[in-house]
């Protein structure tokens, strides 16, 4: 009976052994699938990851030896006094030796190259190729990395595959980690026994025993919940991984998984995108001690934050140092010079998402292109846009000193400003700020804030009147006196200059020059509002921001700095709009180019009239309201407007040198008033702006045909000869197009009044052998 009960219970343990087996084997098929899904399709949602401007580099470029050690520095390269590996460059006498990274641009990968500038002053003269001894007609550098966009589930990436991460980094991390990696199955039972011994005998956790493998087990389909389902699912799913995928398959997924700490919201994943939060440079770059800080921050990235915690994580750095010194992956001589090391981290204002500003139009920019090109997954896009880290990097330093010090000089606590930087030519946006704090995401003023823009007006007025060359020239004589225009509801409008005063006529010139109020009025009132509003539509000011009262003669008109920057953008660069763009490349997963940018060119405006415009803005910064800016940059013959609005509510200024547009705005949101002018306000922070720079292009205009440059005396009469410098208050430049200019020596001008008033010069010019003299110049 006893025998029969035993065989029994024999027989039916081997059947729920059986019918365990079968369970568990059941249950490690689905477990199976469920891994094979997901590791053979996409592992993870990519994030979309942001660039600045690739930049283009070629033979007699402006470009100074100067120029060239900042862009390599804010692209992360790194002096060095010998180069060992990419992103390294030496200093000496005028040249530069570098090794350019290998980088996907969009549509071909470019290997790393060691090449060799040469500089000549201002001027990079020669770019040669070290590998093939031969000469770059151009140089490709790979972009800074801004900002990772679009994160899916929250986590932030940057996929590199296993053969170009560092094998160095990867002995660090087996030593540390898991120095069985390549023996085990995916699990080591002495580790979990010893692990659960520890954590008994303590009473609470103190060690864990879980491999590499375990790890990425538990980050990609398990929670951090505790239990011993938890753990048998890890273990059992860890054994079907490593049966299922290579050692190095399971490392590349690792490497690219495990947790760095928080970007904001989002969670920064995998050591790739970790160097570049902490270091601004590719994960094959970091020193020996920048990987062993990587490497100890697996353990709890929230505890040994850099920025957090400084002290603890560079004291685990430096334990994970000892234990490599300890396992001979270093020796005990480099041990004692990396544990001397600070954590060399970048500071938290040089991580990534740092411009709000510019990066609200990306997102804004990139809808648009993805609703019309129809590519909504934007997973895994790379985008290459027109940034320029250097203009925004001293666009923010420039604002923050700047406002600043006009907080305290004006007792303005809330004092607030925009900048915008624009390429002269192309139109593209190469630096943006929103706001007086450039890294806070609020409120974006350069895009949204529309203020008043006084005196900015006058430009787009005199190149109304400049495009008719039969009419008007630099040299008419304009009322200066006063005008009542009575309005619609019985209101009497009587505009003023800003000193109260009237000089009976003015030159064009002096005019624009001095910013005077009135004289603008009696031209633009002749011209006539429609023909104005006309040329400021074809400026690139859209016709719903303007109303046509003869109030927006002294800018009554509210735009936002980008508008303003689109409107002088086609002033100067000789009358051609462009439309503004952020955005250059995008790219998809397999580097396919999913939407170029092409500059739509559309001559709006005479190159005649532009330049004009552009020698009388010239003029206001060697006579004018931007005095200032001569005595300090006197030869970059800088193009300037300064603008003030009402009880100086608003601060504007508008700079042009060589090769940038840029726009300033200083105010409150409130409209309150604010003692600044364009020129003690805007005007200032322009100047720091300048400052910082290392050698700013000068403002060389490009002389059109049908232009001469003449003399013109104190009454505004040509002269008909050569004279000497003490008779002569201008040499002006003169659009002669198809007429004669011998009008225009006559005895008689007429002055351009509202009221057609003709006032008669009494002085009689000499005409003797006139138009020969003019001629032979023209000839010239």
């Amino acid at each position: 009976m006893i025998i029969n009960h035993v065989l029994y219970i024999m027989r039916y343990s081997i059947y729920v052994f059986i019918f365990i087996v079968l369970l568990i084997g059941v249950y490690g098929v689905i477990l199976d699938t469920k891994i094979q899904n997901r590791i053979n399709g996409q592992v993870w949602g990519l994030p979309t990851i942001v660039y600045s401007r690739i930049v283009h580099v070629e033979p007699n470029m402006y470009c100074s030896q100067e120029d060239m050690i900042r862009l390599l520095k804010t692209l992360q390269y790194r002096e060095v006094s010998k180069i060992t590996r990419s992103g390294e460059f030496i200093v000496y006498d005028n040249n530069i030796d570098l090794l350019r990274r290998s980088f996907d641009f969009p549509n071909i990968e470019e290997k790393e190259i060691f090449v060799s500038l040469y500089f000549n002053k201002d001027k990079l003269i020669r770019i040669y190729n070290q590998n093939t001894k031969n000469d770059f007609g151009l140089l490709r550098i790979d972009p800074k990395i801004i900002s990772v966009q679009y994160a899916p589930q929250g986590q932030q990436r940057l996929f590199i595959p296993r053969s170009k991460f560092p094998d160095i980094l990867i002995d660090m991390l087996l030593s540390v980690e898991d120095r069985y990696f390549y023996q085990h199955d995916g699990i080591r039972i002495s580790a979990i026994i010893r692990a659960c011994l520890a954590n008994i005998v303590s009473g609470h956790t103190v060690q864990g025993g879980s491999t590499i493998t375990q790890q990425l087990v538990k980050n990609l389909f398990l929670s951090n919940t505790r239990s011993l389902w938890r753990k048998f699912n890890e273990i059992y799913m860890a054994l079907l991984f490593e049966y299922r995928y290579s050692k190095d398959r399971i490392l590349e997924l690792y490497l690219n998984e495990i947790y760095f700490g928080q970007n904001g919201n989002d969670q920064i994943r995998g050591f790739p995108l970790a160097s570049f939060y902490y270091f601004g440079r590719p994960v094959d770059e970091l020193s020996l001690d920048q990987q062993a800080m990587l490497i100890g921050m697996i353990k709890g990235a929230s505890l040994y934050n850099p920025w957090k915690n400084p002290k603890k994580t560079l004291d685990r750095r430096n334990l994970v140092l000892k234990l490599l010194n300890n396992v001979h992956v270093i020796d005990s001589k480099l041990y004692d010079v990396l544990i001397s090391r600070p954590l060399a981290v970048q500071s938290k204002d040089e991580v990534l998402a740092l411009h709000p500003a510019f990066m609200q139009m990306v997102c804004e920019e990139i809808n648009n292109i993805s609703n019309m090109y129809s590519f909504h997954d934007l997973s895994g896009l790379r985008i290459f846009t027109t940034l320029d880290p250097i203009a925004q990097q001293l666009a923010e330093k420039a604002m923050k000193i700047g406002i600043r010090r006009l907080r305290q000089r004006f007792d303005a606590v809330d004092l607030e400003g925009a900048v915008v930087i624009i390429d002269r030519f192309s139109g593209v946006v190469r630096a943006m700020v929103g706001g007086a704090d450039p890294h806070f995401s609020g409120f974006n003023r350069a895009l949204y804030a529309r203020r008043p823009i006084g005196s900015l007006i006058k430009p787009a007025i005199y190149l109304t009147a400049l495009n008719q060359p039969n009419k008007y020239h630099l040299n008419t004589w304009i009322a200066d006196t006063p005008i009542h225009l009575q309005q619609s509801n019985g209101f009497v409008w009587s505009p003023r200059n800003y000193d109260r005063q009237f000089r009976g006529k003015v030159m064009l010139i002096d005019a624009f020059v001095k910013s005077l109020n009135i004289p603008t009025v009696h031209l633009g009132l002749v011209l006539g509002l429609d023909t104005v509003v006309d040329f400021l539509i074809k400026l690139g000011i859209s016709s719903n921001a303007i109303s046509s009262f003869p109030s927006i003669l002294l800018g009554a008109i509210s735009l936002t700095p980008m508008e303003v920057a689109q409107e002088f953008q086609t002033i100067a660069s000789g009358g051609q709009h462009s439309t503004m763009s952020c955005i250059d490349y995008i790219v998809n997963t397999k580097n396919v180019i999913l939407y170029q940018y092409f500059p739509k060119v559309k001559r709006v405006v005479s190159p005649q009239s532009a330049y004009l415009v552009m020698y009388a803005m010239q003029q206001v910064v060697t006579k004018g309201t931007s005095y200032n800016l001569s005595l300090k940059f006197s030869s970059l013959k800088l193009a300037a407007k300064t603008g003030t609005t009402n009880d100086s509510r608003d601060s504007w200024f508008v700079g042009i040198d060589g090769k940038e547009v840029v726009v300033i705005w200083v105010g409150r949101d409130n409209n309150g008033k604010t003692k600044l002018t364009g020129t003690n306000g805007a005007l200032k922070l322009y100047s720091l702006y300048l400052d910082m720079q290392s050698n700013p292009i000068p403002l060389k205009l490009t002389l059109p045909s049908n232009i001469v440059h003449i003399p013109i005396d104190y009454a505004g009469n040509i002269l008909p000869y050569k004279v000497g410098k003490n008779s002569y208050e201008y040499i002006l430049p003169i659009w002669r197009n198809n007429f004669s200019l011998l009008p225009y020596f006559d005895n008689k001008s007429e002055v351009v009044s509202y009221n057609q008033d003709v006032l008669d010069f009494s002085e009689k010019q000499d005409c003797h052998n006139m138009e020969e003299w003019i001629n032979s110049i023209l000839d010239e």
